[in-house]
């Protein structure tokens, strides 16, 4: 399928809007991560905390009761916070699965950058209503999904862990949260399907005229 240079580059452009509208959040959630880690490492490290590994958490109290936030009463339903947990007190297999989570994730979010590349290229020649975009959007649906599970199963995990083997006292260590941003890939994973179907009943048209 050919596009006279206009209509090529209103897809392009339509295409790089969306990609940014895809890798927004994904970046966000990256660097919020990264300064979160990085501050807390700096902080660490100056007050003699460096041998110490970090697990960013939500504590919320056991039981609710009123404080002063200032002048004004109120209750503290939950706060995130950075805990410096010793590397003593960090299991080998839990080290170890932080690791192959970590290179997991990074593969996952390579392949979706990558993939969304492509896809841009290929949609602004091609268009989107064929097999090998269709392919390729529900591969970058699926490594998309994977990113955001990865990252969760490893935080789970560590979670599981810390919440029965310590102590906190007054406190409980929430379990994290699925990022919302996930719900981009399972979008894109529907549209894929659609356009799938679609597609076949195209195909299926033309041949019967």
């Amino acid at each position: 399928m050919f596009y006279d240079k206009q209509t090529q580059r209103k897809i392009q452009l339509l295409s790089l809007l969306i990609a940014l509208l895809i890798l927004i959040p994904i970046v966000l959630d990256f660097s919020k991560g990264f300064m979160i880690g990085f501050n807390s490492s700096f902080i660490g490290f100056e007050n003699g905390l460096g041998k110490s590994s970090l697990q960013i958490c939500t504590l919320k109290p056991d039981s609710l009761q009123l404080g002063q936030y200032g002048s004004m009463p109120g209750l503290t339903l939950s706060t995130d916070g950075i805990l410096y947990i010793p590397d003593a007190m960090v299991p080998v297999g839990l080290k170890i699965s932080a690791a192959v989570f970590t290179v997991l994730s990074l593969a996952a979010l390579i392949a979706m950058i990558v993939m969304l590349f492509k896809l841009i290229r290929s949609v602004a020649a091609d268009g989107l209503m064929n097999s090998k975009n269709i392919k390729r959007l529900r591969l970058l649906s699926y490594f998309m999904i994977a990113f955001y599970f990865i990252s969760y199963i490893d935080m789970f995990l560590s979670t599981s862990y810390y919440r029965t083997h310590l102590d906190l006292g007054n406190n409980t260590l929430s379990y994290p949260e699925l990022s919302p941003a996930v719900t981009i890939g399972f979008i894109l994973l529907l549209l894929a399907e659609i356009l799938n179907i679609a597609h076949k009943q195209r195909e299926e048209l033309d041949l019967t005229i």
